[in-house]
């Protein structure tokens, strides 16, 4: 379904700078409206940050048209393919950001009229959506560190705290989530869990481990999902996680209840799951540092097509510089949609990650995800085979749950015959 959203922007007459970008943007007549496109899933995102935009800035129209995640890459390569016309700009999955720079459609956004410089950015993203050669085919949404939330009720009933910090103590290997969790089942006569989705477990897992997917023309499935299969099958073994399939309203339907504790935790889920999931749970969560230390956890670029008129390209910048290199945007962003831009700059401010959330009793879960958390990402490189062996992973972790009789090694020689099913470039090892 299209959702249309109609944004207004006026066009500065003078060269506009900001740490980072020096943009020269070209004078127009008051009434002159240049109109941009926009294609994105992330409501959330960019309805909030469009209307904020268009009340500074009413000479510029972006329609943004919603697109369903799993067809988005799908219908940029369709619209390329048949000469169709591509959105002024592009919202580009981290997981698929090695295929969006195979396309060819973007503009470098290091150069003219843009200048950003990608040493403006946190040094564990900025190059993310960098090419071999150095160009920025995206500036990132937000900084996408995560950790593990908890229901606090629940973590002093059965570890007798719900301080983050001691728990993070209790729990300081993966060996501990078995223990703890046969525990919990035990104490409660089966009836709750630590984990409640095996999806979101291994998501948690894929992401924290810092294994390389590919080196070279080799791609290593094995080396990279053993870790998380073995470790999930021994949870499911063991009744630490639940059989709900990640993101469905019964998944959903576990943030209010009081049978499930533990629930890995991107910043964006805070929002998107936690808050909107359990309406009546404000100061009974918590987060707190997994045992796997701090990860990232999904994330995306916005980027400019070259195929953009220089005026649209150049009103579309304005909006690129706005969202992330202007208080007014990068406030907008924190306040409306709880995402915080990867710009260094702005964390010179303590005030900017700091505060405390009333939902999460007080905690200060700001300086938490983007201080301790974010600071110490360390991020794998990027394969064009991403998205295909998360599908692969995603897969597994529903059919170990499934069969409860399936081993961690078929899983895995499950897992590389559906590799070798859908990665079919013969010049490709699969380990």
């Amino acid at each position: 379904m299209k959702v249309k959203k109609v944004i207004s922007a006026a066009l500065a007459a003078a060269t506009v700078f900001a740490t980072g970008i020096s943009t020269p943007v070209m004078a127009k007549a008051d009434d002159e409206v240049t109109t941009i496109t926009y294609w994105g899933w992330d409501t959330n995102w960019y309805e909030p940050m469009f209307a904020a935009f268009e009340e500074s800035h009413p000479n510029i129209k972006i329609e943004a048209t919603n697109v369903a995640y799993s067809d988005y890459f799908t219908k940029i390569q369709q619209a390329i393919a048949s000469g169709s016309e591509l959105p002024t700009m592009v919202q580009q999955s981290c997981t698929l950001i090695e295929n969006y720079k195979q396309l060819g459609v973007f503009e470098d956004l290091t150069q003219e009229p843009y200048n950003i410089n990608p040493d403006s950015f946190f040094d564990f993203i900025k190059g993310r959506a960098m090419t071999e050669d150095g160009q920025l085919i995206g500036v990132e949404q937000s900084v996408s560190p995560s950790a593990i939330a908890y229901k606090r009720d629940l973590a002093k009933e059965y570890f007798g705290t719900d301080d983050p910090a001691e728990l993070a103590e209790i729990f300081k290997t993966t060996d501990d989530y078995i223990k703890y969790g046969k525990e919990v089942q035990e104490k409660s006569n089966g009836e709750t869990y630590l984990f409640h989705s095996a999806g979101a477990v291994a998501e948690w897992l894929y992401f924290a481990d810092k294994t390389n997917l590919q080196d070279g023309n080799t791609v290593n499935f094995t080396e990279k999902m053993s870790p998380v299969i073995n470790l999930l099958c021994d949870m499911r073994d063991n009744k630490v996680v639940d059989t709900y399939e990640n993101g469905t309203p019964q998944a959903n339907a576990t943030y209010a209840d009081e049978n499930h504790i533990f629930y890995p935790c991107p910043n964006w889920a805070i929002t998107y799951y936690i808050k909107a999931n359990d309406a009546e749970g404000s100061g009974n969560w918590g987060l707190m540092m997994p045992a796997t230390g701090g990860y990232s956890c999904g994330g995306c670029s916005v980027g400019i097509t070259n195929t953009a008129t220089d005026e649209q390209k150049a009103a579309a910048n304005e909006f690129l510089q706005w969202a992330f290199f202007s208080k007014e945007g990068v406030d907008t962003a924190k306040e409306k949609v709880e995402y915080y831009v990867p710009t260094k700059e702005f964390y010179e401010d303590p005030a900017y990650a700091a505060g405390k959330d009333d939902f999460f009793a007080g905690q200060d879960i700001g300086s938490f995800l983007y201080g301790e958390i974010a600071q110490s990402i360390v991020f794998p490189k990027t394969s064009v085979y991403d998205q295909t062996v998360i599908d692969i992973r995603d897969l597994l972790a529903t059919a170990i749950m499934s069969d409860p009789d399936m081993t961690a090694e078929e899983a895995i020689e499950k897992g590389l015959e559906e590799c070798t099913n859908r990665i079919t470039d013969e010049e490709i090892e699969i380990k």
